[in-house]
């Protein structure tokens, strides 16, 4: 009641001149007292008997007893299972639009809950299992009193079962409301928030909502209920199926991650008396694999046993039958990682059983490879995790079916130079099959566990992707794991080169091995460290066995660890590209177009080339300012970083400009260009783009950071604005006329040189904006406005802006000599353009 009061208090203090106090005191009234009613309907409703309360209901045995009649839905909880922890999750079963949210979508991670009651209520709790304290230490009674499992929902008891052993509580409004935890709609993210997205949500409709069914089986429960809602003025309903599982007593034994591999994890809290502080640590997601009891010493011996509870997929038959057994073979290509651990079978592909009543694929006791009709071009992997130990309760893959688009394309830019299957409209069945097996195999990688591992195919020399006899063993990664997708790399008359990933790699062996094999002397999961340590060190001079975290695309620091790239030099590969784009370009209009049809496919593949340009111009980008991260461990003679070599960062210096003064030559084939409008052209603004990145504070911080460290340094930031300023003004210092992308190039070059100087701004190293359709570009971090943090995390410091602006000015002192010099050379356009960018530095430099 205390809030009505502090409401009304408010509401008085703040009413409008239209709005009189006593109509704002008359709508509260009414308001406390129909509270007032509730809690009195509430308080004189007596228990009913055990029988009465059920009459003319349907019983359900099972984890809880369910009784249900009509819409209304009971649970009867017994004794024994108050205490007990469970997941409480919830899937998308069915939706009305799938713009954000689809069938078979987890939208949020399962809730860990328990049940407790008193005389009147059930009581649901969310259990808090963020701290790990040894439960027979003084600490424990410390951590029991901080750390309260707090209520989540409480539930009027309704009555009691015959023996009084169970309790009855009335679930139909938990299942049919919108509670915030279980409804259809994704929380806001990070990219949200960065990109300034507002997550789909909507305004809740209890009158068309309500529950559909509902069953009991002995360890979970399943509730599918219908939830409406007005989303942007229009109706969504989505159907849910809630799951609430029972975990084990004994939580599996969990394995603390070490860095230096790929796996999702659970952060943990460490209260330990024997330690002089607080510890954090995380503990892996993978799933509980483990020999049966009577195969125990058949595996200790060395032959290969079935798991006690292998990990079955279920691949959905809505999925074209074509293509059905290239997405099992994917599923399955994991069995020989698990048998090099000893276990046979541990990973088994289904389709979705004909005539089994019970299979529902939205029971989370099932893992599934489900299809989804969209437009959208993507596929994920997400798993629910039991967060007290890390283990995988379950794991499905969402294939959504334009995917093959995206397949097809990346296919056709990076191989079309090669391979003629990948030229037509349509893929041949096995060549198109073969792709999605590797889309499964990759998928079903993040459902055991493991993440991304994006430095692995660094670990291949270049020219090693021309030879057949090694991609034919090796594939374009050591890891399937990777974003390595189709070797760009290999040049016409490169006979029999293998031109996709492998099947699976051997970075993939060792970190199921590392995950995945039981460690049996081992009592607890730190005991383990010993053992997994060596497992690592036996490896880590091998660059094959690399872990390189996936980079947020605004912040890549380390070249090494890139998506979509090639080999141990991604300069170098992209050199390679850049040669098939071209070739793939000259026979873009013969390749791509048909007699009386329209040049739309032509057009679509002309974006993708131009896509994959820009990709090759950031992996060249991500050496600019760049270090190779590692995580080294005492003992080891390793650093934690090192800047790229002045050598290495030159070197994709001059790729970029060399790309971007090529670019119109082969991008701008009149043609191909002919046939679209021309605003369908934005390579001038992709040369503003390029030229602004170049001063990008991650450069200069870095280089700055790195010269204030080792004064020594190998690249200074002086030495790498000359080389920008070099590179800039190359055809100026030639003679040489200056087309519409050259003059934009320069323009660019002096408007940021002054803005980062401070004249258009008023102060140096300011944030630039960037427009939305430039965020998937090569330098979208600057859109954002969010500060660099990199993982070696130099930060923006004072000196690194007073070290800047001598500099700028450096450079701009050399700019208005050059073009003094050179302002009344070249055709009219060169002139005038000289003139302008004169003017503009002198302007500033009498200021």
């Amino acid at each position: 009641m205390r809030w009505y009061i502090l409401l009304l208090s408010v509401m008085l203090c703040i009413s409008s001149v239209n709005t009189t106090q006593a109509q704002l005191f008359d709508a509260l009234k009414k308001k406390l007292s129909e509270k007032k009613d509730d809690d009195k309907e509430e308080k004189k409703e007596e228990k009913k008997s055990y029988s009465d309360l059920l009459k003319d209901f349907e019983s359900q045995n099972g984890l809880f007893q369910l009784h249900t009649k009509g819409t209304k839905l009971y649970f009867e909880i017994p004794d024994s299972l108050l205490g007990r922890e469970f997941l409480l999750a919830s899937r998308v079963s069915a939706t009305s639009n799938n713009k954000e949210i689809v069938a078979g979508q987890m939208p949020r991670q399962p809730l860990l809950i328990k049940f407790s009651k008193d005389a009147e209520k059930i009581y649901m709790h969310v259990v808090n299992s963020d701290n790990v304290c040894d439960e027979n230490s003084d600490t424990y009674k410390s951590l029991q009193r901080n750390y309260l499992n707090p209520i989540m929902k409480s539930f009027s008891i309704k009555a009691f079962s015959p023996d009084s052993l169970a309790t009855v509580i009335d679930m139909t409004k938990f299942f049919s409301s919108d509670e915030k935890e279980l409804n259809p709609f994704k929380k806001k993210s990070i990219l949200d928030i960065i990109f300034g997205k507002t997550p789909m949500s909507g305004t809740y409709d209890a009158k068309s909502s309500g529950i559909l069914s509902s069953k009991s089986f002995p360890l979970n429960i399943n509730v599918r209920s219908r939830l409406a809602y007005t989303v942007d003025d229009a109706p969504f309903v989505a159907e849910l199926t809630r799951s609430i599982i029972l975990l084990p007593k004994t939580p599996m034994k969990p394995r603390i991650s070490d860095s230096r591999l790929g796996f999702f994890t659970e952060g943990k809290i460490v209260f330990d008396e024997n330690k002089d502080k607080v510890e954090r640590i995380r503990y892996i997601n993978r799933w509980n694999i483990e020999p049966k009891k009577e195969d125990l010493e058949k595996y200790k011996n060395g032959e290969l046993v079935e798991p006690i509870k292998p990990i079955v997929y279920y691949v959905d038959t809505a999925i074209p039958e074509k293509f059905r057994k290239y997405i099992m073979q994917g599923i399955e290509d994991w069995q020989p990682v698990f048998e090099a651990i000893g276990f046979k079978n541990a990973i088994v592909a289904k389709e979705y059983p004909k005539n089994d009543p019970d299979f529902d694929p939205d029971d989370i006791r099932y893992s599934c490879y489900r299809f989804v009709t969209t437009t959208v071009a993507n596929s994920m992997g997400p798993s629910w995790v039991d967060p007290r130990s890390g283990e995988i309760i379950t794991g499905d893959v969402l294939y959504y079916s334009n995917v093959i688009k995206l397949l097809h394309n990346w296919r056709f830019v990076q191989t079309a130079n090669l391979d003629p299957q990948v030229r037509g409209e349509v893929f041949p069945t096995e060549l198109m099959g073969k792709s999605l097996r590797y889309v499964a195999a990759h998928e079903i990688g993040h459902t055991l566990g493991l993440m991304h591992n994006m430095g692995a195919s660094h670990s291949y020399p270049v020219d090693s992707l021309r030879s057949a006899s090694f991609t034919q063993k090796y594939g374009t990664t050591p890891s399937i794991m990777d974003y390595a997708r189709y070797n760009y790399v290999a040049q016409p008359g490169d006979e029999g080169v293998r031109l996709t990933p492998p099947d699976m790699g051997v970075y993939d062996y060792y970190a199921i091995k590392w995950g995945y094999k039981p460690i049996f002397e081992a009592k607890t999961a730190a005991d383990e460290y010993e053992t997994l340590n060596k497992w690592i060190l036996e490896k880590a001079n091998d660059p094959m066995y690399h872990y390189g975290p996936q980079q947020f695309f605004f912040d890549k620091i380390d070249p090494a660890s890139q998506s979509e790239d090639l080999g141990d030099n991604s300069v170098k590969a992209a050199e390679y590209g850049m040669k098939n784009l071209k070739y793939t370009m000259k026979h873009l209009k013969e390749w791509t177009t048909t007699p009386n049809k329209d040049y739309s496919r032509m057009k679509e593949l002309y974006g993708e080339i131009f896509k994959q340009f820009r990709r090759y111009m950031g992996h060249a980008d991500a050496y600019l300012g760049g270090y190779y991260l590692y995580e080294p461990v005492a003992g080891e003679n390793r650093k934690a970083s090192v800047l790229v070599s002045k050598k290495e960062q030159r070197y994709a210096l001059d790729f970029i400009f060399n790309n971007l003064r090529d670019m119109p030559n082969w991008l701008l084939d009149n043609e191909i260009v002919d046939c679209f409008r021309p605003d369908d052209m934005k390579l001038g603004e992709y040369t503003r783009i390029i030229t602004k990145g170049l001063f990008s504070s991650k450069i200069t911080v870095h280089l700055s950071w790195d010269e204030k460290k080792n004064p020594n340094n190998d690249y200074s930031v002086l030495e790498y604005m000359d080389d920008l300023f070099d590179r800039t003004f190359a055809l100026t210092k030639k003679g040489e006329n200056l087309n519409f992308y050259e003059r934009t190039l320069q323009y660019t070059y002096i408007k940021q040189l002054l803005t980062d100087a401070g004249y258009f701004s008023g102060s140096s190293l300011k944030k630039r904006s960037f427009s939305m359709d430039e965020e998937n570009v090569i330098y979208p971090w600057e859109k954002m406005n969010v500060e660099l943090e990199s993982l070696v995390r130099p930060g923006k410091e004072a000196d690194v802006k007073a070290n800047m602006n001598p500099i700028y000015l450096h450079e701009l002192q050399k700019a208005v000599k050059l073009l003094k010099k050179n302002m009344n050379k070249g055709d009219f356009k060169t002139q005038i353009h000289y003139k302008n960018l004169y003017k503009q530095i002198s302007d500033f430099l009498q200021k």
